[in-house]
């Protein structure tokens, strides 16, 4: 990168207002934060080098919620979910470098694509229907959709994958709360579990033993085992915690937020997975009383906590998750984020 290149993030940085300890934390890091914006029908790309955007890219009026990165870091996608006049039917394959679409694949009319996940092998994904309880499988060298599985539950909304990309969990919001497991490799029919009133957030642990569902209305956690495809234990939770994130590290983010039609304190939990012990929690918005909801990413050793009501991303350290710092104010209401190894051209130059 050259010294003008630093100067213009130097004087970036300055119109911004960062402090000295966000920066040291974004130092800390590398690569690129890519955050789906809500209300600005974008995705931003965060160098966290520097701290600084670097680039946004529009993607349109249908509201994206949830964004992935390729195992490479080259590319990026996100769902049109949209409002619910208006839901969407793509997903959108972004190039991470040039922060730039590639194209859109379309899933048909009542798709309303909510999660898109990369497979391991980086040339499919699979994507949540909310609309037609249904689950794609897609060609990205093909830009087609491939399958379409059923889910056998309602509304489902996100899906997370086992380690080897076999299977897809997808959680259904809708009646009792549910967990579908669902096979890529054959024909069988889904299992479904019950966990939870409004069983959304999820994750899988990083061995693939379990599977952590929030249940945003019954202030509950529920952990199936993978092998036996039953419920082993439930955790408790604050009201209205919507995501769940486990890292390679042993450790799960649980924040919650509003929701239900009352404010409530809002927190970031903290978990130890293999115990399944809360090791502590520290107050987003200062703990105080609060609507909205939160994104949540461990990359390195941090925790980013998205606010799309405040506008807001936190970093955390999950070894002093109490010296949090806010890394982007007044942003378009950003919600999902992913990770890329890669760094923008538009900070690359010569």
């Amino acid at each position: 990168m050259t010294q003008r290149v630093y100067f213009l993030v130097s004087i970036l940085v300055a119109a911004i207002g960062f402090s000295a300890s966000t920066l040291a934390i974004a130092q800390g890091l590398d690569g690129t934060l890519i955050v789906s914006n809500r209300a600005g029908g974008s995705i931003s790309f965060i160098d966290l080098t520097t701290g600084v955007e670097v680039a946004r890219g529009p993607v349109g009026p249908i509201i994206p919620h949830e964004v992935d990165v390729s195992p490479d870091g080259r590319l990026a996608l996100a769902g049109e979910y949209g409002p619910n006049s208006e839901p969407g039917r793509h997903i959108i394959v972004m190039d991470v470098a040039n922060a730039t679409v590639l194209g859109r694949i379309d899933l048909g009319p009542n798709s309303r694509p909510h999660t898109v996940l990369f497979l391991p092998d980086g040339r499919r994904a699979v994507a949540t229907m909310q609309d037609s309880d249904q689950l794609a499988l897609v060609n990205l060298e093909t830009m087609m959709v491939v399958r379409t599985y059923q889910t056998g539950g309602r509304e489902g909304h996100m899906v997370r994958l086992s380690p080897d990309g076999f299977r897809a969990y997808v959680t259904s919001r809708g009646a009792e709360g549910t967990l579908s497991v669902i096979s890529l490799v054959d024909d069988s029919d889904p299992v479904v579990i019950e966990t939870g009133p409004g069983a959304e957030g999820l994750d899988v642990s990083a061995d693939g033993r379990e599977v952590w569902v929030a249940n945003r209305q019954g202030e509950s956690i529920t952990v199936i085992d993978t092998e036996s495809l039953e419920v082993v234990a439930t955790l408790d939770s604050r009201p209205y915690a919507g995501r769940v994130e486990m890292g390679p590290n042993g450790y799960a983010v649980v924040p919650n937020g509003g929701g239900g039609g009352e404010p409530v304190p809002q927190y970031l939990r903290i978990f130890d997975v293999r115990s399944r012990e809360m090791i502590t929690e520290v107050p987003l918005r200062d703990g105080q009383p609060q609507d909205g909801n939160f994104g949540v990413l461990i990359q390195g050793g941090m925790v980013f906590a998205s606010d799309p009501g405040e506008g807001t991303i936190q970093v955390f350290d999950l070894h002093e998750p109490g010296n949090g710092r806010v890394l982007l104010s007044n942003h378009d209401a950003p919600d999902g984020m992913a990770w890329s190894r890669i760094r923008l051209n538009a900070m690359m130059g010569d």
